[in-house]
């Protein structure tokens, strides 16, 4: 609907392209922020002027201004989430650029590669894991660690995939981690939560000792967006809200020197097929 009602709708100049993703960026936090509310039978808060992107982001969300440490800890989120090279949802929106479509439709097909539970599930996926274990308020961070140990050691033995860990890229610890699991931390001490620490560093050692496979992003974003107040359904509409911005920084860069994206395949079958 953005796309549609936008006055650059047609123009895929440079100018226009940023126009618009400048545009698409400023919208997201709204719409994301409407959507939880309108779930919770809430209605829609008005952007401030006098705060920034985040703070304001937060604020539409909850309708209450936030700590400087909240804030902090959701605009690293943001920022760590914004781009991260040839992954699923960007390549088709380049893809999709490179048939000479418009930005607007780029996004909307990344969306839907994003949608997809193995790319832009996974964040939402760790809460309803540690809801299956059970987040228990008053359990100490030992107690929680040991339940949530031995969750993953049954798991893994039933070979069940468990998400938020691994990553086809980084084989041996994904490095926007530490950056994300600091802020996790702060939220965990800001809220006084430690059974929340104890089920994350449990599933985390459980999964070192067994397979040697590190956590990804998504391992810590998902319980630091659990504790900010977010839903775990809008979980993925951040991640979409920051990729925004590495999306669209792909398709102009795209436009700039296109090709149309044409992969070849391999024909693997009957080498004679009889026509009658």
């Amino acid at each position: 609907m953005l796309g549609a009602r936008h006055e650059l709708a047609e123009d895929s100049s440079p100018e226009a392209n940023m126009k618009k993703a400048i545009d698409l960026w400023a919208a997201m936090p709204a719409v994301v922020a409407y959507d939880q509310r309108r779930r919770r039978g809430q209605e829609p808060v008005e952007a401030r002027e006098d705060l920034d992107y985040s703070a304001n982001f937060l604020w539409m969300t909850f309708g209450e201004e936030q700590v400087p440490e909240v804030v902090e800890a959701f605009n690293v989120s943001m920022i760590l989430y914004a781009e991260h090279s040839f992954n699923a949802s960007t390549f088709t929106a380049r893809v999709v650029t490179s048939t000479l479509s418009d930005l607007h439709s780029a996004v909307t097909a990344a969306i839907g590669a994003l949608k997809g539970p193995l790319h832009g599930g996974a964040n939402e996926a760790v809460m309803h894991t540690f809801d299956e274990i059970g987040i228990r308020s008053e359990e100490s961070l030992e107690e929680a660690a040991t339940r949530a140990k031995a969750w993953m050691e049954e798991a893994l033995a039933q070979k069940k995939k468990v998400m938020g860990f691994g990553h086809r890229v980084y084989k041996h610890g994904d490095s926007r981690v530490p950056t994300m699991k600091a802020a996790l931390d702060k939220m965990i001490a800001h809220y006084g939560r430690p059974e929340l620490l104890g089920l994350y560093n449990g599933l985390e050692q459980a999964m070192d000792e067994a397979k040697a496979i590190k956590p990804n992003l998504d391992y810590p974003a998902g319980p630091t967006y659990h504790l900010m107040g977010f839903d775990t359904q809008t979980f993925t509409p951040l991640f979409v809200a920051s990729r925004i911005t590495g999306w669209t920084a792909h398709v102009m860069e795209q436009v700039a020197s296109n090709s149309l994206i044409r992969p070849l395949s391999e024909y693997n079958g009957p080498e004679e097929r009889h026509v009658p």
